[in-house]
């Protein structure tokens, strides 16, 4: 037994080359600055049975949605994927995500044998839709939002499909920085191939399988025992989601309870909002996918990212939620925006399982900004799409750091000088906002503060949120403050709402300000 786990741990660390590896793959071939510097994508390794068995450390909001895309595409090809194929697809009902997160899936065989498959999703910087980078306000529909394609062959007999190629690139109005990162979606995933046939190949196919089903099993045993030392508490939250309609602000409401019983995690939503008719709609297995990131931040973080921790969980959700939304309902802010608030949801009722651990909200949002139109120094479409840090809450015996990315993303920024060398955009100011954290014992982090110039017509999306409710504190410690975008032209300064797509001519300012993090005890 004691070799076997030996083994298992062994091919745990293999497997977990396997993914980094792809994802290095990825950064040295992608074409856009999102995929390239500021590192918006995901990589895993699954067995024969489609079983998620590594991912690598990229995206938390990814976990839970790239771990059942491959049986999911299966089932819904009908039939496995041939070898020397790559298939594609950004449907979110398959994906977990919006439009722009493309998942590319490649099966890996050896002597006629399928050893397993590799997959990786990642963001593309335009898929059509209402507005350049295709996270639009102003969407009623799916339809509405770009490109939607079912699982297409992107690769046939380790050649690429010009056709599928083609409805990327027809879709989008960066055809040429979407083909290339397409390109390199399907390159890492022939270097993780590669590297998963040689580890099964210096293992032995029957002792890698053994090993694959202790690793899970193990990883399910570690999950449930941290269970079973909570056994019977419950906790349960409701935070708040900003909307609008019809021009007046409506809150909408995640709320959750989480009993631990029989050594399994139940999460149930009931009393979650409806869906909308608005793009903050999620897909479940993105709810799925918070749950899953907030069990192992708030108690086990090192514990193995694969399909072992799903047999421990236990997920309620209501039809036609925002968390868990029917087709054909638009989605495009379901990463930014509705995945930070579940996941608050679920921590503030962790906190009352873990009373002696509580942690404060932070910034709460992904805070995107999207800026797109046409750039005059090439006279070709630019897509600007990037994810802004903010402050962390407090935590116990610690601050919040500030202007990190928190919770559900984990991307990098992108730099200055990339910004101003590939867009029509100068950047003026990138600061952290003084005072916006939470007082307390231990404060909460600072927000980030950055102002643009655009130097083009262009149009101007926003995802923000926690711009009326402010990221709470616990334990006595002090709300943060909010988020807010100004945008400063020939008309004068005026304030946007935190959600919304509008056009701006050249030379605006535009002033984004995120939240800062709740602070922890009483000062």
């Amino acid at each position: 037994m004691k070799s076997d786990t030996i083994l298992a741990e062994v091919v745990r660390h293999g497997l977990q080359a396997v993914a980094e590896e792809m994802g290095a793959a990825l950064i040295r071939t992608a074409h856009s600055i999102n995929i390239r510097d500021r590192r918006d994508f995901s990589c895993g390794v699954f067995d024969a049975e489609g079983q998620l068995i590594a991912q690598a450390e990229h995206i938390p909001v990814h976990l839970g949605l790239i771990a059942g895309v491959v049986s999911r595409t299966i089932a819904n090809l009908g039939e496995d994927i041939a070898p020397g194929t790559m298939v594609v697809t950004n449907d979110p009902w398959l994906t977990g995500s919006h439009l722009p997160d493309v998942v590319v899936i490649a099966p890996v065989d050896a002597e006629g044998e399928r050893l397993g498959y590799v997959a990786n999703m990642a963001h593309q910087v335009d898929l059509g839709g209402f507005a350049p980078g295709s996270l639009a306000l102003g969407t009623v529909d799916i339809t509405q939002e770009g490109l939607r394609v079912p699982p297409m062959i992107l690769v046939r007999d380790g050649k690429v499909e010009r056709s599928t190629l083609s409805l990327f690139k027809l879709a989008s109005r960066t055809p040429d920085m979407v083909a290339g990162d397409l390109l390199a979606q399907a390159a890492a995933n022939t270097t993780g191939a590669r590297r998963l046939a040689a580890l099964v190949e210096r293992t032995g196919k029957d002792r890698f399988a053994g090993a694959v089903t202790t690793l899970l099993s193990t990883t399910e045993k570690r999950l449930e025992a941290a269970f079973r030392a909570l056994e019977g508490r419950k906790g349960s939250f409701s935070d708040t989601l900003e909307w609008n309609e019809d021009g007046k602000d409506v809150d909408l409401t995640v709320s959750v309870e989480l009993t631990i019983a029989d050594g399994k995690l139940h999460a149930d939503f009931e009393g979650t909002s409806g869906q909308v008719a608005g793009p903050v709609n999620a897909p479940v297995f993105l709810t799925a996918s918070c749950v899953l990131y907030v069990v192992k931040a708030m108690l086990d973080p090192d514990i193995p990212s694969n399909a072992g921790l799903f047999r421990c969980i236990v997920l309620a959700t209501p039809d036609r939620s925002i968390v868990n939304a029917a087709a054909p309902s638009p989605v495009a802010l379901c990463t930014s925006i509705t995945s930070q608030r579940i996941t608050d949801a679920l921590i503030g009722a962790f906190n009352q399982i873990r009373p002696e651990k509580p942690i404060a909200a932070s910034t709460g949002s992904m805070n995107a900004l999207i800026l797109g139109g046409a750039n005059p120094a090439t006279g070709r479409s630019y897509s600007y799409v990037e994810t802004y840090a903010g402050g962390q809450g407090g935590l116990p015996g610690k601050e919040g750091a500030s202007g990190v990315h928190c919770h559900m993303t984990n991307t990098a920024n992108s730099p200055v000088e990339l910004i101003e060398r590939e867009y029509p955009l100068t950047v003026l100011d990138y600061s952290l906002v003084d005072g916006s954290g939470g007082a307390g014992e231990f404060a909460g982090g600072l927000g980030l503060r950055r102002t643009i110039l655009v130097n083009a017509d262009s149009v101007l999306t926003v995802h923000l949120d926690r711009t009326r409710h402010e990221p709470w504190g616990v334990m006595g410690g002090s709300p943060a403050r909010g988020s807010r975008i100004t945008v400063a032209d020939s008309n004068g300064e005026r304030s946007l709402p935190g959600k919304s797509t509008t056009r701006v001519s050249a030379g605006t300012t535009v002033k984004m300000e995120t939240a800062g993090g709740g602070g922890w005890g009483r000062q």
